[in-house]
This record gives C-alpha cells, structure tokens and sequence, in this order.
C-alpha cells in the first residue's frame, strides 16, 4: 500500500493576540526593490504585493512561529522562519536572486515529447488527485509548461523520477474555491510510493453567484470533516462519539488463524475498539502536543459515501496511521508539526493538493453537510452493486486463423473491486459469432485465480470471414451487456494471408519496457533458443509482472491492428454504471460446473424444502443443497471435463430418495450488439511453403491422453494437496483444549455448522469432513457436529485444518462448498465404525451434463527425437510470469526460422499495462 507525506503542513493558527511582520523585498546584488512581489504566510490566504518601494506589511493572529516566503516572477523564491516568541512584530528582509535559467523555450514549445507527457499525467496523479477521485476533473494545472522532469539513479538506493518547475505552478481549484499559487521544492516519484513538499499561497476564488459560494463552503467543510487535521483535533480535544470516526487498535491475531475480510469476524480479535480518552496526549510547552500511539489504528470514516477494499461487509472508508517512533506531534489545531512522525495509509493517504485546505480555514461545526449525507444512502447501493462487477478479457495465439487450426486462448479477468477476485466466478463461457449473432462454436474454460488458458479447435468445415469472439460469466448476466467482452476473431480462407497498411501497426510507449535477450543454438531435430525477458519500470526498475506470451514466425504470420488490447479493457474499469441501472442480482455466481432445477414431490405430504443430494460419479465429487419454497434448487461447483452422468435426487431422513427431479438448462445469453472487425484485405500467400497450428502436429496422441487422465484424477490430490488452510490447530491447541473450544476457535457455528456466508445467500448443505484423508459424505449438521464433539478426543490428533473461503471451491469441488474439515489423527489412532464410501445410486435420476471444455494445451515439450516441423506458433504461454523482473524459458524451434516476433501483453501487480512487440532476427 503507498504511502503519500505530504510535507507542506509545518505550523498552526490560533493564537489569541495578533502579531504584525512587515519588511522589504530587494534583488539580490543591486539592492534594488521589488515592487509587486508576492509575500504571504506559507499555506494560508494570507499574502500581500510589496508597494513600489518593495516594502510590505501583514497583520494577523499568527502562531508563534510561521514561515514567510517571497517570490517574483524570473527570481529565485525565498523562504524564512519568522518566530512571534519574544516580539509581537518582526522585520524581515528578502534578497531573492535572478533565476538565470532560460525559460523561454520551455514556454515557447507548442508540443512536449510523449515522454514528458506519461510523467505528467503521473505528476498530477500524485500532486493533484488520485485518477478515481471525483475532484480530479475540477483542478487544473494552468501552466504545466514549467514542470521538467529528470530521472535519478542513486547507489543505494531504487531509481526515481524528480520533477522539479522553475516558476510556481498556478493552479484552479473549481471545488473548493481556491486559486493556488504552489512553489514546489522538491517532488520524488517512485512505484513504491510518492512525495513532495513545497510553500502554498491560496486566493479564494469570488463568484456573484451565492448558490456556488454555498457550494464552495460545504466541500471546504466535508474535505475538513475527513482530514488528519479534523481527526488529530478530535483526539486532542477527547472528542467522545464522534459521528466522523471511529478508531480500532490493531493487534496481532493468532499464529494459526488467517485474517478475513469480514469486519464482524475480525472485531475484538485483530481489531478492538480504541476510545479517545484512551489515547495518551501531552502538552509540550510551546502550544504543541504530543500524541501516543503505541500500535497501528484503524480508523473508519462515518458518514463518507466512499468505499473501501478491506472489508466486504462494509462500506465506510478505511484509513490506517501508525508513527514509527510511537509517537507524533501537532499544533492546538490538529495540524502535523513533522509529517516523517507518521505513517498514513487507506483513505487519509488518498489526500492530494485537490482536497488541502489552507491552515487558517475556519470550521463552521454548525454547517449542515446536506448534500453529501443525503446521498450516503443511495449511493452505498449503488456502490456496492458497482463493486461486484467482472469482466473478462481475452487474447489469443494468433490475430487470425484458418479451419482446422486451433486457437489457443489466454486472458484475465478484471474486477472493479480486485478484493473481491476470490468471491466472484470460476467458470467462463466462450462463444464464436457469426454476424448475424449465431453462435457457430462453444466451449467452457475454467478461472483460476483470475487466470485464464483454453483453446479452440476450429471446425474443418468452418467457412471463413469475420467472427465475433465473446466471453462472459453466469454473473455478468446480471449486468450490461457491455460487461461481456466481445473482440474481432478472423478466419482466414485457405491459401490467402491478410495485409494492413503500416498506420494500422503505429504503437505508442508506455511506462513498463520488456527487453530481449535471445540465444540460438543447434541440435539434431530442432535449434534451441533461450529466451530472457527482462521487465523495467519507468525508472528502469526491474518489475514483477503476469503477462500473456506468444511468440511466431514473422513470415508465416501477418501482426493485424490490435482489436482487444489489455488497454482498451482496462477504461471498463473507469465506467460506473449507469443511474437507471436496476438489476436484483438473479443470477448466481458459479464455482464450477452448475446445476438448475427443480425438485417435484411425489406428494402434497412431502416437503418442497428437502435437500439435493448431487453426485458425480462414484462420488468423485458430491454436495447438497437445500431448494427453495417453490422447489427450485441451484448447485455449483463441479469440477469435471466434457461430459458427465450426474446423480441426483432428494432424499429424507434416512437418505432414501423421493420424489424426482426435473432440470433446467442455463441457456446462453442473447447477444444484441455488434461485434467488430478488424481493417484487412486479403492477398494470396506469396509461397508455397505454408503450415498451419494444429495441436497434432507437435503432440504424440497417447501422451495427451496419459497427461488427460492425471488430470481427470483428482480426488487423490486433494487428500493432501489441498494447499494452505485458512486456519489450523495443532497439537500444541490439541493437547489442552476441549473440542468444543477448538470448534468455537475455529469460528464454527455450533448452532447451524457453519463457517460463515461466503455462498451469496445460497443455502447448501453441511461442510465437508475429510478424516485421515478420505472423505465422508452425506454428513449432516446435527451428524456432523455430533461426531466432532463426541467420536473424537482432541489429544489423539496430529491437526485440524479448515478451508472456510471461497477458494476451497475451487480445490474441493462441490463438496466443499460449504467449506472443509480435516482432520488428521496420530498413528494407530482408529474410529469406529468406519463409513462406507460407495455410492449407492438406487433411485437416483441420471443427467448428462457438460463440464469444462478439454482442449489440447500448447506443447511446450515437443518430442526429442522427432523432426520438428514448421509452424506459426512457435511458443505460446498464457500464464507467464517474472522472477525478480525477469522472465526465462528454453523453445524447441524449428529449423527455417529465422525471424521471431515476441508478443507481451499483461499486467504489473500494481495494475500497469504493460504491451510489447519484439522482432528478433537471427
């Protein structure tokens, strides 16, 4: 998380009696005065023009120490501390320096270089407003032409970029009324973090227009009401109840437990509630007090509409403030004496010049906040709603195919909420389009952590022209259409290329640079190219990045204009919906393979609420879940490919099946829009030597099918693959605590046999209990508790572990989708009587229902002792990703190639884009 200072904040206002400093104002060397230079009082309104004979005269009720500074226009701009201790007026004498710097042709440049261009949307990021903040678009830099940039490369030290101006940067500030004249002294931009600092001088802006003056006021006293000054103020004046904050302590939870997103789960566990009157303060003499902070504190922000991604059942604004030295000082107004004393994160480190108030803002306590509370209720809807958004992008192996190819397939999934990326869909549906919106091809990738990798194996008799590629989630349903991604997706006809014109293959810099390292050496059958991609920063840094990579023959394949580019995906994330969206949310997110239907009592006696028992083969996998009162059940989380004979049925009591069960297919949804299409003409191919990207020309049969059925195996890896649990108890726990208290300590609900609602409202049944390694299925609550709290002595156990988050979806299928205990026991240790696995599928209905796409991944290892033929697509990997910065690979490369085109596209983990595309000749 980035840590922002900001270092114009140095002294307070207040004092009671009113102090007078007044001087002059002369060029350094001749002496000669400056008439109408600028003096004022650093951040505050109050400043003053000398008169003809340079001379001036301020007037007010100054603290006891304040910093004076002097500018004018071509000179060097002069600050001095200016102390009230002994006198009630001082004399202070300027001598500024002629700024020999040439500034006419920075003025006069009518167009700045792309790469002053990327640092200064960078810049005003960092200076003015975050790019999600609604001020950003009402500030202005009015004259940015005096901003230059440098890149620095210290020994010790991460590279960065210092921005510097030679006159003080004008700024407009339409929210809060200010016209802000900011003489910047020193601004270091980094990844990693960002800060700057320099003397400020605000001039209110004047309007004859009352309504905006109101406006004016009322977003001066929200950016107060949410400031560190207001919250500072709030903790020196033990401010009890306060409606704009509330503060947690922040504590160190349990080794064995792993911290959630639930603020209800973690409250008086990692989080306890702190009181103003706890906190230690103390005057130190000189109108300054000190505030203790032993630990890091939590502050939620009441009564603000801005969210957080900390916690999912919350919507207030979370900021965090933690002083490395255990304490921090400010001034009787709340304002920081040395910001390096404290750490800001979350909310308050959000702060930039958009939203500073000058030190002398006087706070009406009384102004009603009408405006923004009235519109907390209704945009905290809207807001959440918002959050839950998803949307896919894909790219694929090549720009184009022929029939018969396989297009292999790699994406991401974007979230407008990246903290709820665990919460949100497994499962992606692709479609091919005609241009009549008929779908020609399908299939049913899985995600996996956001990730996305599958192919497509191209009909023969697929006639060519121009397709539609559309990707979308059960969930996105619920949304615009626009949320469903859809991208060009070109067939060529056989013995044809496509030709752009050079315009159509103009690219532009960006801020992440990949270079090349590649070397070529022979072999019998094949040459072998080590490949080493290097990832820079803007400041030649090296970066951690997960991209998609594909590398082909420059002569066997024609780079078209980028039709679905990972940059154009990205603005989705800018776009709010829209104010007359409504949506109730009717369609689930999916975990795996899911299941719609309806459960049909034999008669009225029986009960429509009777759980589903579902089950996948000889219970490979299998769940339950309860309908509802009409009937209708949903289940998900199945995890197999092609096509299966599902079982299902409602049972009773004694797990006998009653009644029968009618399905629903989930139909695909209507596509209303009009897919584009790429700028081509076709031109015949100018040789005769042209190969195509079939899977079976790389990949020996019978090795696929072995590499299928390790794939098809699962439930044997997740015995004890199952990867970290979300918490553990071991036999340190084991030996001294009763069952019952390590059920309360794993946050079991004793009651219901639950671990909490990560399902969206779904009711399912209890979670899975894995004993030894072999699970034990068809458990009931009351069952299972039973069992845990009377067949099982703690002391005789090596572990408990429990997978309570949604990832467990994932690993264990549907019978985890409740969640999962395992449990292991020392050697020897038996219970008895052992229940018997095999499913008995007497009265069961079985259902063929189709699962996850099996598609023929990209064969990385072709071989070695076969000739490897020709092919467009010599390397292709999805899932790429860099170690420190750099990413490495060893390519199996047919002989008769000799021009490579290497093609990156993905992401940096802080969310740059990042595009390359790399011509290598050897």
């Amino acid at each position: 998380m980035k840590h922002l200072f900001f270092i114009f904040l140095l002294f307070s206002f207040g004092s009671i009696t009113a102090q007078t400093v007044s001087g002059v104002v002369r060029e350094k060397g001749s002496g000669l005065p400056l008439p109408f230079a600028n003096v004022f009082v650093n951040n505050t309104t109050q400043g003053i023009a000398t008169d003809e004979e340079g001379r001036f005269t301020l007037s007010g009720n100054f603290p006891l120490e304040i910093e004076l500074v002097a500018s004018f226009m071509g000179f060097v701009t002069q600050v001095k501390t200016i102390s009230f201790v002994e006198n009630k007026e001082v004399e202070v004498f300027f001598e500024l320096a002629f700024n020999e710097s040439n500034l006419s042709e920075v003025e006069l440049k009518a167009k700045r270089d792309k790469s002053w261009e990327r640092n200064f949307r960078k810049f005003e990021n960092v200076f003015l407003a975050l790019p999600d903040d609604p001020y950003k678009s009402q500030i202005e830099i009015l004259n940015p032409w005096v901003i230059e940039y440098e890149k620095i490369n210290p020994e010790k030290e991460a590279n960065y970029i210092r921005a510097y101006a030679k006159e003080p940067l004008l700024i407009k500030n339409e929210v809060l009324g200010y016209e802000i004249e900011y003489h910047l002294e020193d601004f270091r931009m980094l990844r990693t973090g960002s800060r700057f600092s320099g003397q400020v001088f605000f001039r209110s802006l004047n309007s004859s227009d009352s309504r905006e003056q109101i406006k004016w006021e009322q977003a001066r006293q929200s950016s107060y009401i949410s400031s560190l000054r207001h919250l500072n103020q709030s903790i020196l004046l033990n401010i009890t109840d306060s409606v704009y904050f509330e503060m947690f302590r922040v504590v160190s939870g349990q080794l064995d437990r792993r911290r959630t997103n639930v603020f209800n789960l973690e409250l008086n566990e990692t989080i306890i509630p702190l009181e103003n009157s706890s906190i230690l303060r103390r005057p130190l003499g000189d109108k300054t007090f000190r505030i203790f902070l032993p630990d890091k504190i939590e502050i939620h922000h009441l009564e603000k509409k801005w969210g957080n991604d900390y916690y999912k059942d919350i919507l207030t604004p979370i900021s965090w403030i933690e002083a490395p030295d255990g304490y921090y000082d400010i001034d009787r107004n709340g304002v920081l004496i040395d910001p390096t004393k404290l750490m800001l994160s979350g909310y308050l480190a959000r702060e930039r010049v958009a939203r500073a108030l000058p030190l002398d803002f006087e706070v009406k306590s009384t102004l009603a906040l009408s405006n923004e509370k009235s519109q907390v209720s209704n945009s905290k809807a809207e807001f959440q709603i918002n959050k839950l958004r998803e949307k896919v992008w894909l790219t694929t192996s090549k720009p184009y195919f022929y029939p018969g190819e396989t297009a292999w397939i790699g994406g991401r999934v974007l979230y407008q909420d990246q903290f709820l990326a665990d919460s949100l869909s497994r499962v992606l549906y692709v479609d091919i389009l005609k241009a009549n919106n008929e779908i020609v091809q399908s299939a049913t990738f899985p995600i996996l952590q956001g990730k996305i990798s599958g192919a497509l194996v191209l009909a023969q008799d697929l006639g060519p022209g121009d397709f539609g590629l559309r990707a979308y989630t059960h969930w996105n349903r619920n949304f615009p259409e626009s949320d469903q991604f859809i991208a060009p997706f070109v067939v060529m006809e056989a013995g044809f290329i496509p030709e752009v014109t050079e315009a159509a293959k103009e690219s532009f810099p960006r801020n992440i640079k990949v270079k090349s390292d590649a070397e070529l050496s022979d072999s019998l059958n094949y040459r072998m190219m080590n490949l080493q991609l290097t990832f820079m920063d803007e400041f030649d840094n090296p970066i951690a990045a997960e991209f998609v990579l594909s590398i082909s023959d420059v002569d066997q394949v024609t780079e078209l204009t980028e039709g679905s580019s990972l940059e154009q995906a990205m603005d989705w994330l800018d776009k709010a919906l829209p104010e007359s969206f409504e949506s109730g949310l009717n369609y689930p997110v999916e975990y795996g393979i899911s299941i719609r239907g309806k459960y049909v009592p034999d008669n009225r006696r029986q009960p429509l609420i009777t759980p589903i028992t579902i089950v996948q083969g000889d219970l490979e996998d299998f769940g339950q879940v309860l309908p509802d009162s009409a009937g209708n059940f949903w289940a998900t989380g199945l995890n197999f490919q092609d096509t299966a004979q599902i079982a299902i049925a409602a049972v009773n009591e004694k797990l006998r099946p009653i009644g029968s069960v009618k399905l629903n297919p989930i139909d695909k949804p209507n596509f209303n829009l009009t897919f584009p299409k790429l700028l081509y003409r076709k031109v015949t191919i100018p040789t005769e030597e042209y190969f195509l990207d079939t899977s079976g020309d790389y990949i020996l049969l019978e090795e696929f099918v072995k590499e299928e059925t390790r794939e098809r195996e699962t439930m044997a890896e997740r015995n004890y693959g199952y990867g970290a649990p979300t918490q553990e108890v071991g036999p340190k726990e084991l030996e001294k605590l009763t069952m019952e208290e390590i059920l309360g300590l794993l946050r079991l609900n004793k009651n219901t046999a639950k671990f909490g609602n990560y399902n969206f409202g779904e009711t399912v049944g209890a979670p899975l209990l894995i004993f030894d390694g072999s699970p034990r299925p068809y458990m009931q609550s009351g069952e299972l508790l039973d069992f845990l709290l009377n067949s099982i002595e703690p002391s005789q156990l090596l572990s408990i572990k429990v997978y309570s988050d949604n990832i467990s979806k994932a690993v264990f299928g549907m019978a985890g989708y409740a969640g999962v205990i395992m449990i292991e026991t020392k050697k020897g240790f038996r219970i008895n009587p052992e229940i018997k696995t095999k499913f008995n599928s007497e009265g069961f209905q079985f259902f063929p229902i189709p699962g996850i796409t099996a598609f023929p991944e990209f064969p990385r290892n072709p071989p070695a002792d076969q000739y490897l033929r020709k092919k467009p697509t010599i390397f292709w990997d999805p899932l790429a990703e860099t170690t420190d910065g750099v990413f490495e690979v060893k390519i199996k490369v047919p002989y008769g190639i000799d021009r490579f085109r290497i093609k990156v596209e993905g992401r940096s983990l802080d969310g740059e884009v990042i595009f390359e595309i790399i011509e290598i000749n050897k």
